[in-house]
């Protein structure tokens, strides 16, 4: 059982792992004026890191197997730091390479964090798993509501990103000690022939698909596009915190409920049912945006929750677990990095954010249909 120190560090570890990603939504339209940008070149500064976390998650493991889960993940808050100030420097190329660092420093965090929490809380993961996903989620809801007041106080765009990144610093100090100790992780793999094979497998890469394609397109372009509605950048941000924010009484929930439930498909549709609701009011009443920013906000850290939790439940034990944990997280973030570029893409298409919102609306759908066939009690 570890002690408080480390405690603090995994929660700091958590605090880190989606902060660097907001800060940057609220920032959007000063980094596009300041760089030229169009929206979906924009739109490809937040799908970058999405992408990593699907691609690089194997990568993770394997630099945790080399030099220990300790010093892997004292790696990756450095490296958020480093990407930081990467892409700080004047140049579109600059900010793209520093984007991609910081993806790749996140995805060890994502990777190892988990196992860092059964090893060394297992008789109170279910704890301290709540307290990690409140970091992680209330990181990205701080972030995102403070990126716009910092920015015009004189700081700039540059000087917010600076500073959040400079959380990470602080994460990884408190987190050296730990190189005391040294774990290695176990294999990440895409699962074995039996979980690709599953239709079970498949329902809930859809559902975690469409669930990341959802949040991280709102997380990208909920300031944006309120700001062209005529809502004030301070406002826009404040939107996108209390989104972030109300995700985390969700996250929490959601995994509990999902568990004293023998059939959760009631409660995936039910996600679904909310993003909809959400995500059409956006589209036809933009007036009550703070009601809409709440309503997804509870939507998405339910679905994350409960997308984990599923993975949990549908597998038959630790070693399908870990293959279809591999799988559907890997498959579901590259699907969900195409959220913000499609956003993107269909606003520069259709001079509006009509299209782009009904597109949501119908992954919305999608999710609720992948929800009713992964919440059937069932197993690999």
């Amino acid at each position: 059982m570890a002690g408080s120190g480390a405690l603090l560090g995994v929660v700091l570890l958590a605090l880190n792992l989606r902060a660097a990603i907001a800060v940057l939504s609220p920032l959007l339209p000063d980094v596009q004026a300041d760089l030229d940008l169009g929206n979906f070149a924009a739109g490809l500064l937040t799908t970058l890191p999405v992408l990593c976390f699907g691609l690089f998650a194997p990568l993770a493991a394997l630099l945790g197997r080399r030099i220990g889960m300790e010093a892997a993940l004292l790696a990756g808050m450095l490296g958020i730091v480093a990407g930081s100030v990467v892409r700080t420097v004047p140049g579109i190329w600059w900010m793209i390479a520093g984007t991609v660092v910081i993806g790749a420093a996140i995805t060890i965090g994502n990777v190892l964090v988990p196992g860092m929490v059964k090893q060394d809380f297992a008789r109170r993961q279910g704890t301290v798993t709540a307290l990690t996903t409140a970091a992680l989620t209330g990181g990205a809801a701080v972030a995102a509501a403070v990126a716009a007041p910092l920015a015009h106080t004189g700081i700039g765009w540059r000087g917010t990103l600076l500073l959040v990144g400079a959380l990470a610093a602080v994460a990884a100090v408190v987190w050296a000690p730990q190189l005391r100790r040294r774990h290695r992780a176990g294999t990440l793999t895409l699962g074995g022939g039996s979980v690709r094979r599953s239709p079970i497998t498949w329902a809930l890469a859809a559902f975690m698909g469409m669930q990341s394609l959802t949040y991280y397109a709102l997380l990208a372009w909920l300031p944006t596009i309120l700001r062209d509605g005529g809502v004030s950048p301070a406002d826009a941000g404040w939107a996108l915190g209390l989104f972030n924010l109300l995700g985390i009484a969700t996250a929490v929930a959601a995994p509990a409920v999902a568990g004293r439930l023998p059939d959760q498909r009631l409660l995936g549709v039910g996600v679904a049912a909310a993003w909809t609701v959400g995500l059409s009011g956006l589209l036809l009443a933009p007036a009550l945006y703070l009601l809409w920013a709440a309503v997804t906000g509870l939507a998405q850290g339910a679905g994350i929750g409960l997308a984990l939790a599923l993975i949990v439940l549908r597998a038959g034990g630790p070693q399908s677990a870990r293959q279809l944990s591999g799988t559907v997280q890997s498959v579901g973030y590259l699907v969900g990095a195409a959220g913000p570029l499609l956003l993107g893409g269909l606003r520069d298409a259709s001079a509006g954010w009509n299209v782009p919102l009904a597109a949501l609306c119908f992954a919305a759908v999608t999710m609720g249909t992948a929800a009713w066939w992964a919440g059937r009690d069932r197993q690999l």
